[in-house]
């Protein structure tokens, strides 16, 4: 074949399985990455070496972490321990009145809290977890935090010592009192109304014999009368006939009322109240769905999903007759007992099971109500406890073995919610593994992060509406446990916890990865994990590094890459003075293409020998590049890697600016039927490579 040239003009298929190795008929081919370790993918397709993490404090124990979000301007990460819970922010722990991180005690256990499901509403956060009474967990100020277990009794006390007496005041012509024919039972109830206009439940019966409605005669009356309630702003009566079915008579606002014959909606019942998760039987899961609190999957009822009243959280009471905004109890009836793993409300609610996927609505086209609430399987993939997340309008949920990724959309052809396996192209990054934890980092760059069960951090770039789904994977000198985001200005924060070990021990500590760099001045970016960064008067000796006691970290300075130093009793010794410093570990980049081929009116050089003596690589600001060839695709110890020349005509003792252009890289490697071009960052500088052009002789 004649000497060609392959275009690699983006990376927005992410690291793709070795599995695809020879599939070059796969548009995604052209688009992956045979490796791409420490790169994120940027949507409109450049690959970006990741931000390192910088530290905010130590942990007491391990933790999980769960986002809570007022608004934009009010957003805190929660830090779940055994037992214990911190609150964090973009800078570090909310401290207490000691000066000390804030803490308060929770009733979750560790492993309790690495399964909570929660729904926030204002200032409340609504948290479920089998063994433990739902709670609320309510932010009062910045650094007063409270739970409060659910109580699910009548917010306010019912009215007692109901009387009842009938007044005979109906007269004939001549004046003289008519009397009357008492034939017809009668019964009488009461509720009382607090401030916040709840209904308590209702009271004794209070029964009488009276006239007939069809018979009653004008000046007699029925006096109901009740003892006053402390809270109470007013009271509902119900009247019953012949003990049958209660209705709606008045409201008012007194402790008593005459009734003149007045004929009762049968249509409005009085609550009665019930725990709806008797004998310690809680639910897993809660979430909230046209203005109700849903709680499902309780132990013993699995399948079982319970609604409040519309507009009022905390009422489970049931009412008769059932009225369009009364509370719900709905049991999924299905061939295998699968558990409510996760609850997301969009259109409908779409409820996801260890065994299949529901879709909650209304019966036709009517809204969802107490009176046609109705359960329609979507799929039958199945979900693990693993929160589903929203992504515009598309549900990412994690499979129930843990293993996949699977989305849920609506499809308007079918009428029904359908999904894909976004992680069957990069299925190698998870067939051996589970996901232990993930969250959606929405800004910059829509991915979704995931802790693996190894402790590797993995990314998914992902937007529905461009089709791009892209896997990448990070590592650090540590293990991952857990991750969270929320936003802080236009980029969300991306918090972590990291199991880290130094010479003196092990600990789990809090950290955030840093802001993305922008172009420009590059000495105020970050590019090493666990670090600290210190800017003020110059200083030689950076202290305070105890936590990487025996470590060898990493420094930039002002711009400037200095040589790798060993921590010692907690400090290192710069080269010289520096008013802007940043320490700490070292973290290897690597971006490796698919095995370059090329396909033409003479086929494909697919198993041919072929040599790639030329390399043009697309960087836009970047610094400290390594490139060279692999023969052997993911294993790239043997690559010989050659310096990219950077400096340019910056004065001496100035370090090099980030560069923007193609830089043209000469590989002296010998044919081989199998080749990728490999990029390496090892230094704590900025990387963004935009394309890649391979100038390749294919022989035979």
């Amino acid at each position: 074949m004649p000497p060609g040239s392959a275009l690699q003009s983006d990376f927005t298929a992410g690291e793709l399985s070795p599995s695809l190795l020879a599939r070059v008929d796969l548009a995604k081919y052209s688009k992956g990455c045979r490796t791409l370790k420490n790169f994120l993918v940027q949507p409109h397709g450049g690959a970006v070496k990741r931000p390192g993490f910088e530290l905010l404090d130590a942990l007491p124990s391990e933790a999980v972490l769960a986002p809570f979000v007022f608004n934009n301007d009010q957003t805190y990460c929660l830090v779940f321990g055994e037992k214990w819970m911190r609150v964090a922010t973009h800078d570090g722990f909310v401290l207490g009145d000691d000066d000390e991180p804030y803490e308060i005690a929770t009733p979750y256990t560790l492993e309790q809290a690495r399964v909570l499901s929660y729904t926030q509403s204002a200032d409340v956060l609504f948290i479920a977890c089998h063994g433990i009474p739902p709670q609320k967990l309510m932010r009062l100020a910045h650094a007063d935090w409270r739970f409060e277990a659910m109580v699910f009794t009548a917010p306010i006390a019912a009215p007692a010592s109901v009387t009842v007496s009938f007044t005979n005041g109906a007269k004939d012509s001549s004046g003289a009192v008519s009397p009357a024919q008492l034939v017809t039972p009668y019964t009488y109830y009461v509720t009382a109304i607090n401030a916040a206009g709840k209904e308590s439940g209702v009271s004794a019966g209070a029964n009488i014999t009276g006239p007939s409605s069809n018979n009653w005669q004008a000046g007699d009356f029925i006096t109901f009368s009740w003892s006053a309630v402390p809270g109470a702003e007013e009271y509902r009566v119900y009247k019953a006939e012949f003990c049958g079915r209660q209705g709606y008579a008045a409201t008012v606002g007194s402790l008593s009322w005459q009734d003149y014959n007045v004929a009762p909606s049968v249509t409005e019942g009085a609550p009665k109240y019930l725990d709806p998760f008797p004998n310690e039987d809680y639910p897993g899961a809660v979430c909230l769905f046209e203005q109700r609190l849903v709680f499902a999957s309780s132990p013993n009822r699995p399948q079982t999903i319970w609604f409040s009243k519309s507009g009022d959280y905390g009422n489970f009471a049931t009412y008769t007759p059932i009225t369009e905004d009364a509370p719900i109890e709905l049991t999924i009836a299905s061939q295998e007992v699968s558990a409510a793993n996760w609850m997301v409300p969009l259109r409908s609610l779409i409820l996801g099971t260890s065994g299949m996927e529901w879709e909650l609505s209304g019966q036709g086209d009517s809204a969802f109500s107490a009176k046609n609430a109705h359960a329609t399987p979507q799929s039958y993939w199945g979900s693990s406890l693993k929160r589903a997340m929203i992504i515009g309008n598309v549900i990412l949920h994690v499979s129930s073995s843990g293993s996949q990724v699977r989305n849920l959309q609506y499809d308007f052809g079918s009428d029904s919610y359908a999904g894909t396996d976004l992680s069957i192209m990069a299925s190698h990054l998870l067939e051996r593994y589970k996901l232990v934890d993930w969250t959606y980092q929405k800004n910059p760059d829509s991915i979704i992060w995931g802790v693996r069960s190894d402790g590797a951090l993995l990314g998914l770039t992902f937007q529905a509406e461009h089709q791009i789904s892209a896997w990448h994977r990070h590592d650090t000198d540590g293990q991952f446990t857990a991750v969270c985001s929320v936003p802080h200005g236009y980029e969300y924060s991306l918090f972590a916890v990291v199991y880290r070990e130094n010479a003196k021990g092990a600990a789990y500590y809090l950290e955030r990865m840093a802001e993305r760099y922008l172009g420009g001045d590059p000495s105020s970016s970050v590019f090493l994990d666990a670090s600290l960064t210190y800017q003020g008067d110059p200083i030689t000796v950076v202290t305070g590094l105890e936590y990487l006691e025996g470590k060898t970290v990493g420094i930039f300075s002002e711009g400037a890459v200095q040589a790798p130093r060993v921590v010692r009793g907690g400090q290192i010794t710069l080269d010289g003075p520096s008013s802007l410093v940043t320490v700490g570990l070292l973290y290897t980049s690597d971006l490796e293409t698919m095995p370059v081929e090329v396909v033409g009116q003479q086929g494909t050089s697919v198993a041919l020998k072929k040599q790639i003596n030329v390399a043009d690589i697309f960087f836009h600001e970047s610094l400290g590049v390594k490139v060279g060839l692999s023969t052997d695709p993911g294993n790239l110890d043997g690559v010989k890697w050659q310096d990219v020349k950077w400096r340019t005509n910056e004065p001496y003792g100035k370090p090099p600016e980030p560069f923007s252009g193609i830089k043209q890289v000469t590989l002296p490697v010998l044919a081989a039927n199998s080749q990728t071009i490999c990029v390496r960052s090892e230094l704590p500088s900025p990387v963004t490579v935009l394309a890649l052009v391979s100038r390749i002789q294919v022989n035979g």
